[in-house]
């Protein structure tokens, strides 16, 4: 059953990571950093890991302002700093427990501060091997606790972890195309929208005919690339950071401190462009080409090759209702090395991958219901959503599913937010919701106004899309996502 609950902005960031789970894989030495960028894929069946809530900053617009601030959650306030008791040169970690009634272990600051003081990480740690995770890290299932937002490394001591290189502002180095701009010819025939982090947008379109990849520059520049012979376009994904983003250490190799200027650009493969070829087998499918998953190449003379062949399938009970938009591999996300995950490439349910770099495909599982969207999560978590409307979280190195939450209603899109670790989830029946994938709570979010996809931009706003191949010309809309806790 879906549960939903209303909480709190400080409730939202200072009790989810924070009352983490596993997650995440990476070594639990002195310092281990965890910044990973993939984008969202999806996967079928059924493991659901829970989710947190917090507290909508759902003002819709027709137009995308932001109030977004890049400045670091190191530098606690006024407020913070009076409230708080030192506890000696190692701070209130790995002990949290020292802290006096009424006050509590920030793991930004490393003191105790007052309960509900502003820019504070604190909760419970959940057991990980010999280790504890706390908050703003969690447990990659295999002993070790890994970052995740709005951490971006991890410090063991004594078999305590916690989050390091944390921030409380919502790092916003750039702003995306205005709205006005991004519903003009950007979003002719639109069926899925994504954006880079350094807030490039990017669409693709379901229509008939040739179908298109567009992008948007900030600048407001469009590009387009032509799809390969009459194949539908289902999703289209970004490889992006899943935590804060800092900038390299110095030389001295020193990490840096949650005062460090956040970043959220970065990463040698950062921007990296893939998405999915469907077809309706009900509408009628060429054989040839194939659809599947094709990865963009720009400057090639075919810029848009598959790179996961897969077979024509359908869902009966999508999301969509059951026509050409519930068709072919969904769920399409990026992992770390250039990694691609997909549902549905041989038959509803499958769940495969495909290395890039040494250009392989494997089968990973079967769900036992079509997958619909997916998104990332750390290292080695995705959230898949099935046609059920569970939502399950993918371990990619055991190849695990464990259940978050029964939403009991099919989910058209999946997309995470880097800075709080939520994931904002569209419903068929047109509500919004946000998860915390590591607790499965759920809270109600907004409604959208027809069918379509929602996706969060990297300053700080969640954007609708329409599905307009079934609900026609409708305008984009956004809401201002919360810009600090």
């Amino acid at each position: 059953m879906r549960e939903t609950t209303l909480r709190p902005l400080i409730t939202l960031l200072i009790a989810p990571a924070f009352a983490v789970a596993c997650s995440d894989d990476g070594s639990q030495d002195d310092e281990i950093g965890s910044v990973d960028g993939s984008d969202t894929s999806e996967t079928s069946d059924a493991s659901t890991g829970e989710s947190e809530s917090s507290e909508s900053g759902s003002e819709s617009s027709s137009s995308s302002d932001t109030g977004s601030s890049s400045e670091s959650g190191s530098e606690t306030d006024s407020e913070t700093d009076s409230s708080s008791t030192d506890t000696g040169e190692s701070g209130c970690q790995p002990n949290p427990e020292l802290c006096e009634g009424g006050t509590v272990c920030d793991v930004i600051t490393g003191d105790c501060v007052a309960e509900g003081s502003p820019c504070t990480l604190s909760g419970a740690s959940t057991s990980c091997g010999d280790s504890e995770c706390g908050p703003g890290s969690v447990c990659n299932d295999q002993g070790s606790c890994i970052a995740v937002a709005p951490c971006s490394a991890v410090t063991c001591e004594e078999g305590q972890c916690w989050g390091t290189a944390c921030v409380c502002d919502r790092p916003a180095a750039c702003e995306t195309p205005t709205l006005e701009a991004l519903d003009g010819a950007f979003a002719v025939d639109i069926f899925d929208l994504e954006f880079a982090d350094d807030c490039n947008a990017w669409m693709v379109t379901l229509r008939s005919g040739t179908d298109y990849v567009r992008r948007m520059t900030p600048g407001g520049t469009l590009t387009e690339w032509d799809g390969v012979a009459n194949l539908n376009m289902g999703e289209i994904k970004v490889l992006k950071a899943l935590n804060p983003q800092y900038p390299l250490p110095p030389l001295g190799g020193v990490e840096p401190a949650s005062g460090g200027e956040p970043q959220t650009v970065g990463g040698d493969n950062f921007g990296e462009v893939a998405i999915t070829y469907t077809c309706c087998p009900t509408c009628g499918c060429q054989a040839d080409p194939p659809q599947g998953v094709a990865r963009l190449i720009e400057g090639d003379l075919e810029p848009l090759p598959i790179v996961l062949p897969a077979v024509a399938t359908q869902g009966n009970d999508g999301p969509f209702g059951g026509n050409a938009a519930d068709a072919g591999p969904m769920g399409l996300t990026w992992g770390d090395d250039l990694r691609l995950y997909v549902g549905n490439a041989n038959q509803n349910g499958d769940f495969d991958t495909v290395d890039l770099i040494n250009e392989n495909q494997e089968l990973l599982g079967t769900f036992g219901s079509r997958v619909t969207a997916a998104a990332p999560l750390t290292a080695v978590h995705l959230l898949v959503a099935l046609d059920t409307g569970e939502l399950l979280r993918f371990n990619t190195a055991t190849l695990e599913s464990t259940p978050v939450v029964d939403l009991e209603v099919s989910v058209t899109s999946l997309s995470h937010d880097s800075f709080t670790g939520l994931v904002y989830a569209s419903l068929s029946d047109l509500s919004i919701v946000e998860v915390q994938p590591f607790t499965g709570e759920v809270s109600d979010f907004d409604v959208m106004p027809n069918l379509g996809r929602v996706t969060v931009s990297p300053d700080g706003v969640l954007w609708w899309v329409p599905a307009k191949h079934i609900v026609g010309n409708l305008s984009m809309v956004t809401w201002a996502l919360p810009a600090s806790f």
